[in-house]
């Protein structure tokens, strides 16, 4: 049985000045690994009842931090899986679910979902894959460790030489199932998951605010310029700042403008686009008005997906998903 997943799963990562290379299914010899122990989808869906990972979910602490560093433009931490190997995962809030490379899921023996009774349709930027479902057990954040999380694999890669980039996603599903919030403050590096208070604004610190909304397991802001408006994803896995796609830049009047971007390279779900063939430019607007300010001669980029607003916009800022409130803050 196949599932189409109720998530927009986005990837969007840059390498400059690489060759490109092709996009495709990883080795046979990491399939055949996924495969040595699967289990059914009986047994998948009762393990997601599981006791012992219902409890887990809700850490014993009412805050978890963590340090994060920049990779590729995108905030990158630390994570235990399995039994006490530590992996770099990116924090994805444009990502609806947590993903695993799937070498690493073969590697450190995840248990994963047959083929054949289920496999998921992941979408992105560039694209759809089809990927697997397993299990990371257990998944380490700090002190807080949760008994067999749920995840999608990814069975297909990006190859672009002689660029690292993030393998392994940690997605929104997480913080928005069991967190009060999700700060991410780019100045001090670090992530929070709040799971048991309210979120209170720093004293002391400028702030703004605006209401978010969750759809297809990610979030979405409000951004407007001139007469238009539209919906804009929150996109920490984006290195870029705001963008746009061909159909808001024809409504903003500046399909035809803009300056090429040459010499990179997206990286996403579905294939690996030189910057060129994706048309990304970059244009000036004259004001864009979103979380509650207001950005004279703002830049965007003109780029293939959503819309959004990513690190590069969002790294001079403290910056807290209220799921109480369903609100966004910017502190400074």
């Amino acid at each position: 049985m196949r599932f189409l997943p109720h998530c927009l799963l986005v990837l969007f990562l840059f390498g400059s000045c690489a060759p490109l290379k092709n996009h495709g299914l990883v080795d046979a010899r990491t399939l055949r690994q996924l495969d040595s122990d699967a289990i059914t989808r009986a047994e998948f869906q009762e393990r997601l009842r599981s006791p012992a990972l219902l409890k887990s979910l809700v850490p014993s602490q009412s805050r978890v931090t963590l340090p994060f560093r920049m990779v590729s433009g995108t905030p990158c931490i630390q994570a235990g899986i399995g039994q006490g190997k530590m992996i770099e995962m990116m924090i994805d809030t444009g990502a609806a679910r947590m993903m695993m490379h799937a070498r690493t899921a073969a590697k450190q023996r995840f248990t994963v979902v047959r083929g054949d009774q289920a496999q998921v349709t992941m979408m992105g930027v560039a694209g759809n894959e089809q990927g697997r479902l397993g299990i990371v057990s257990p998944l380490q954040l700090g002190d807080w460790v949760m008994q067999g999380y749920p995840c999608y694999i990814r069975t297909h890669e990006n190859r672009v030489r002689d660029v690292k980039f993030p393998q392994n996603i940690l997605g929104f599903d997480l913080a928005a199932r069991v967190c009060s919030y999700l700060t991410l403050d780019y100045r001090k590096s670090t992530v929070t998951f709040g799971s048991r208070e309210a979120y209170v604004p720093r004293a002391g610190m400028k702030s703004s605010s605006a209401p978010f909304r969750i759809s297809q397991g990610v979030p979405f802001i409000q951004a407007k310029a001139g007469d238009e408006s539209w919906q804009c994803l929150v996109d920490t896995g984006s290195f870029n700042g705001i963008e746009i796609d061909e159909a808001l830049a024809k409504k903003l009047g500046v399909q035809d403008q803009g300056t090429p971007v040459k010499g990179l390279y997206l990286a996403a779900v579905g294939g690996t686009l030189s910057a060129e063939t994706a048309k990304l430019r970059t244009v000036t607007l004259p004001e864009v008005s979103l979380l509650g300010g207001k950005y004279p001669n703002a830049e965007v980029d003109i780029a293939p997906g959503p819309p959004r607003l990513g690190s590069f916009f969002l790294k001079d800022y403290c910056v807290t998903f209220d799921f109480r409130r369903k609100r966004l803050w910017l502190e400074w």
